[in-house]
């Protein structure tokens, strides 16, 4: 590998999973209406959309851009309290505050913000917002109810709806903007490898031809991290001109001395249709709709969030699941890896576009 980046000139490999906002590529119309919920001080809106869409590098986006107070947290905490270290992090103490052990509690706080805020405005940017408990959901609510200029942006998956419907109405409606985060088209595609390899000093988008990156935006459906991950795999062969013929469908690359939780996938030389899709056995739509809401997840997972009452048994469950899975995998819906001695599944790029846009 360093031979090939020394071949290109590169100081290091440009397709890491690296978080760096100068890469932010496409999704103009969200990043309008992020702003447009910043400027009018609305108070919360939910980003949405599946693993490897470009959550994290929005809001990281966001928070170099902005001029105003930003608290960006990339994992929520466990219970309200953490809240108030971390906003004193952001919004210090006085130093009279600290000789007499002025901290605020969770009950003062929204008054210890708007105090040091001074009627500013602050941006508080929550990653990972699905993996938040109800109750540290219900004190955020509070919290923003109470502080005068705040405006609240949780990013998670696709769950995130859902919880907020089921679990917290009152939170839910009072969010004013709902943003998805979709897939990158083929322009984007092609700006964002070509930003990678200039980040590192290459050359226009050198070694790629441009139908291999037209066909690497077919495969990967123009998700970001898929973009990344298929790059990476491609320069790995350290071949002088990477063409599309180089690009197999739904294959990833086998590279010696992998661990064993490296990508073991399936294929499908032509992925279904949405009127396939649409037309699929009631069993088969409930699992890829589970698989919309979250990435990789086990046979045994998955039978958790089915009716199990009419299997019989959890283990008759799973095995039904197994054997549905593999008839998905091989028709092009699912991919699979596996994690030690077990597989786990997500949907194929096409497919997760699909469930996104619905």
């Amino acid at each position: 590998m360093t031979n090939f980046l020394q071949k290109y000139g590169w100081s290091s490999n440009p397709f890491t999973l690296v978080i760096n906002p100068k890469h932010f590529t496409g999704y103009e119309d969200q990043i309008k209406a992020l702003k447009d919920h910043i400027e009018n001080r609305h108070k919360i809106a939910i980003l949405l959309g599946p693993t490897g869409s470009g959550k994290t590098m929005t809001l990281r986006w966001l928070e170099d851009n902005l001029r105003e107070n930003v608290l960006y947290i990339s994992k929520p905490p466990k219970s309200a309290e953490q809240f108030i270290d971390i906003f004193i992090d952001l919004l210090p103490l006085t130093f009279w505050q600290k000789i007499f052990n002025k901290r605020p509690s969770l009950y003062t706080l929204p008054k210890y913000i708007n105090t040091k805020l001074k009627g500013n405005q602050l941006i508080f940017l929550l990653d990972e917002a699905h993996e938040t408990s109800k109750d540290v959901l219900e004190w955020l609510r509070v919290l923003v109810d109470q502080i005068d200029n705040v405006s609240l942006i949780m990013a998670g998956m696709p769950m995130l709806e859902q919880k907020l419907k089921t679990d917290l109405e009152t939170l839910d409606q009072r969010v004013t903007t709902r943003i998805r985060l979709t897939n990158l088209n083929q322009a984007e595609t092609f700006d964002l490898i070509m930003k990678r390899i200039a980040s590192v000093g290459g050359e226009g988008i050198k070694p790629f031809t441009e139908a291999a990156i037209e066909k690497i935006y077919h495969k990967t459906g123009g998700f970001p991290r898929q973009i990344l991950k298929e790059c990476d795999k491609l320069i790995s062969l350290g071949k002088d001109i990477i063409d599309a013929s180089d690009i197999d469908e739904f294959r990833e690359f086998s590279q010696p001395n992998v661990r064993l939780d490296q990508p073991i996938v399936s294929f499908s030389p032509k992925p279904p249709s949405e009127d396939q899709l649409n037309s699929l056995p009631y069993k088969q739509r409930k699992i890829l709709e589970i698989l919309s809401k979250r990435d990789w997840l086990s046979p045994s997972a998955i039978a958790q969030e089915l009716d199990m009452s009419k299997y019989g048994s959890r283990g008759h469950a799973v095995r039904s699941v197994n054997n549905i899975l593999r008839r998905l995998m091989l028709e092009g819906y699912v991919l699979r890896e596996a994690k030690g001695k077990a597989f786990v599944y997500t949907l194929t790029p096409k497919i997760k576009t699909y469930f996104v846009e619905q």
